[in-house]
C-alpha cells in the first residue's frame, strides 16, 4: 500500500519562462517580490519578470548563501511584509528556493525565520512560483526547505505539504549559464536524490520509475552538460532528469546519504551535494544487500550489478571533478567516529534502507 501526491503544478520545455504572464493570469495575483540568485540578477531576471509581470513585481531579494541562513530568510519575511506580497517568485537554485519557502511560511503565521524552523506545524504558506536555474536541488517539485542559523551551528530541514511551490516553471534555458562546477555539483545531485529515494524506507513503485527514469537520463546526459554548456539536449534532459527526481524523493524523502552530507557541510564546509555523493557509493551497496531490488534497478541501468553502479558512479565524480576521499576533502580522519554519530543522529538516517551500527558506519567511512 502507498500513496502518492504532488500538487504542485508543472509548466516545462525551453523558453516556458516567456509564457509566466499566461500562467499566472488566472491566479490574479497583482503584488510579487521576487527572490533571486546574484547570478540570475546579473543576468537580468529582474528585468526580465518585470517586463513580463508589468507593475506587478515590488521588490527583488537577492545574494541568498549557497546554504540560506535565517538572515537571508528573514530578508524576504521583511520585503514581503512591506510590499504586501500575495505570492513570492523564486528564482535560483536549491538555497533560493528554499528561503523562500521558510520565508513563505513565516509571513502568514506572522513570525521571523529563527522561530519558522523550529515550527512542527506549518498549515499554510504564500504561494511560490519556483523557476531553477540549476540541475539539481529539484526543490521546485518538493515540500522540503533546509536553513542554516550560523550563529546556532546548526541546519534545519523543516517540511510541510504547505511548502511546494504552487507553480515550477522549468526552463531550461535557465541553466545555460550555469559554469561547469555549478552543473557538476547540481547534477550529482539528481543522482543522490535518485538512489536515496530508491533506498528509502518509503520507496513505492511510482516513486522508483520516477527514480530510474532520472537516473537514465543523469548517466547518459550529466557529462555533456558539464563540458558542453550550452548543449540544449543535454540541458534539457538534466532540467527533466532534476524535476523527475524530486518527484520521486517529494515522496519517499532522502536516506543514507543526505544524512550524512549535514555534518560534512556545516562542520567541515562541503557544499551539499558533494557531501551526498562523497558516501553514496557506500549506501547503495549496504541498501542493496538488504532489499534486492537494487540489483534488479542497476541492471535496468545498465549495470550488471550494484557494485558496477558504485564503480561507474565513482568515475563519473572524478570526471567531474568532484572529491572521492577525505585527503581530498582535506578532512582529518580522526573525525570518522564523529561523522558517524551525527549521521545516526540524523532524522532522514532511520528512512534507509540499511540501518547500519555506528561502528559498521566507521569500518564504512575508513575505506574513503
Amino acid at each position: 500500500m502507498f500513496t502518492f501526491n504532488n500538487p504542485t503544478e508543472i509548466h516545462f520545455g525551453q523558453g516556458v519562462l516567456q509564457t509566466i504572464d499566461t500562467v499566472l493570469e488566472k491566479y490574479s495575483y497583482q503584488s510579487y517580490v521576487v527572490i533571486a540568485s546574484g547570478s540570475q540578477v546579473k543576468n537580468g531576471i529582474a528585468e526580465l519578470l518585470e517586463s513580463l509581470l508589468p507593475g506587478q513585481i515590488k521588490a527583488v531579494v537577492s545574494d541568498i548563501e549557497e546554504n540560506p541562513t535565517v538572515e537571508n530568510v528573514d530578508a524576504i519575511i521583511n520585503a514581503a511584509a512591506e510590499h504586501q506580497a500575495e505570492a513570492l517568485i523564486a528564482v535560483g537554485g536549491g538555497s533560493t528556493m528554499d528561503a523562500a519557502k521558510a520565508a513563505a511560511a513565516a509571513v502568514v503565521k506572522n513570525t521571523d525565520a529563527r522561530t519558522i524552523i523550529q515550527d512542527k506545524n506549518i498549515n499554510e504558506a504564500l504561494p511560490i512560483i519556483a523557476l531553477p536555474s540549476t540541475s539539481g536541488s529539484a526543490s521546485e517539485v518538493t515540500p522540503f526547505s533546509v536553513i542554516s542559523d550560523k550563529s546556532a551551528g546548526i541546519k534545519t530541514s523543516i517540511s510541510s505539504k504547505a511548502l511546494y511551490p504552487k507553480i515550477a516553471i522549468v526552463d531550461p534555458e535557465l541553466t545555460y549559464t550555469c559554469p561547469p562546477a555549478v552543473t557538476a555539483i547540481s547534477g550529482i545531485d539528481v543522482i543522490c536524490h535518485s538512489l536515496d529515494s530508491i533506498g528509502a524506507v518509503n520507496n513505492n513503485p511510482v516513486s522508483d520509475g520516477l527514480a530510474v527514469t532520472a537516473l537514465k537520463l543523469a548517466f547518459d546526459n550529466l557529462e555533456t552538460a558539464y563540458t558542453e554548456g550550452t548543449n540544449a539536449e543535454a540541458r534539457a534532459n538534466m532540467a527533466l532528469a532534476n524535476m523527475t527526481a524530486g518527484l520521486a524523493f517529494s515522496q519517499t524523502a532522502t536516506s543514507g546519504s543526505h544524512a550524512m552530507s549535514y555534518y560534512l557541510t556545516s562542520e567541515f564546509g562541503i557544499p551539499h551535494a558533494e557531501a551526498c555523493a562523497f558516501s553514496l557509493d557506500q549506501w547503495i551497496i549496504h541498501n542493496a544487500e538488504v532489499d534486492p531490488r537494487l540489483d534488479n534497478i542497476s541492471k535496468q541501468l545498465g549495470f550488471e550489478s550494484t557494485e558496477a553502479l558504485s564503480e561507474a558512479l565513482n568515475t563519473l565524480k572524478e570526471r567531474l571533478g568532484l572529491r572521492t576521499t577525505f585527503e581530498a576533502l582535506e578532512i582529518d580522519k580522526k573525525h570518522i567516529p564523529e561523522i558517524a554519530r551525527q549521521t545516526m543522529g540524523a532524522g532522514n538516517y532511520k528512512n534507509n534502507l540499511a540501518q547500519l551500527s555506528e561502528k559498521e558506519i566507521i569500518e564504512m567511512l575508513e575505506t574513503k
